[in-house]
């Protein structure tokens, strides 16, 4: 057992130490402007199983520099599912000007915009240590209590109260990076039909690199949500998702 841990141990670190290896040679080809050969090399890491919010955000700038607008934003997505950097939105937000549509998001109530932008200060993995350090500490007052004169009993409410409310920051980022299903348009052009069917009314077109929520599927229909709150049916095909 002890022998298969171990060669199971040094396959993983070989493994990532040649991720590694492979993702240097990628951003040295990024340098010398080699963009073609950084994103064969960076992709070669991603086929291994190997994904970090770095690698997706590189790969979003060497597809930025070759106007592939579409797999830029694509890219920068999933880097900001792994980590909510400043840099990757700023990039995010330059390559959206790129795009044909701009599609402007139903406004919001106060309370829902400071909401969301409490749950996207953290990372998800972040809130849900900080969700367990909470769970931990309750505990531990707990165990104080019962086998000490000390009184924990206000404070460990206040932190009870504080661990709940990060509880479902947490639920709420993890919806919105892992269970809520989005995508990005891929088509240069697609229209968007009222029923999953081509014969049905067409409502109105989008274009590459737009992103879009999906509500549901029917073969290879899916009804999608864009940010105006507008809805419609497209083609499976047409989209990448994230």
């Amino acid at each position: 057992m002890k022998r298969l841990i171990f060669i199971l141990s040094l396959f993983i670190y070989s493994q990532n130490f040649a991720s590694e290896q492979v993702f240097e040679l990628g951003n040295k080809q990024y340098v010398n402007e080699n963009y073609s050969a950084a994103i064969s090399l960076y992709d070669s890491i991603l086929i291994s199983g190997m994904e970090s919010s770095e690698l997706y955000y590189n790969l979003g700038n060497c597809h930025y520099k070759t106007n592939d607008w579409a797999n830029a934003i694509w890219h920068y997505e999933k880097s900001l599912q792994l980590n909510n950097n400043e840099k990757t939105k700023h990039n995010l937000e330059l390559v959206k000007l790129k795009i044909i549509d701009r599609i402007e998001p139903l406004p919001q109530l106060f309370y829902k915009k400071w909401w969301i932008d409490l749950t996207q200060t953290l990372s998800t993995q972040v809130w849900q240590i900080l969700t367990l350090f909470g769970i931990g500490l309750i505990f531990i007052l707990q165990l104080i209590s019962q086998f000490t004169s000390l009184k924990t009993k206000r404070i460990k409410k206040i932190f009870s109260v504080i661990t709940l409310i990060i509880l479902f920051v947490t639920q709420t980022s993890y919806y919105n990076h892992f269970t809520k299903k989005e995508a990005i348009i891929f088509y240069e052009t697609i229209t968007v039909n009222s029923a999953p069917t081509r014969n049905s009314t067409n409502l109105f077109t989008l274009h590459k690199g737009s992103k879009v929520e999906i509500v549901d599927t029917i073969d290879n229909w899916i009804n999608i949500k864009i940010a105006n709150g507008n809805r419609g049916w497209i083609t499976r095909n047409s989209i990448k998702e994230l």
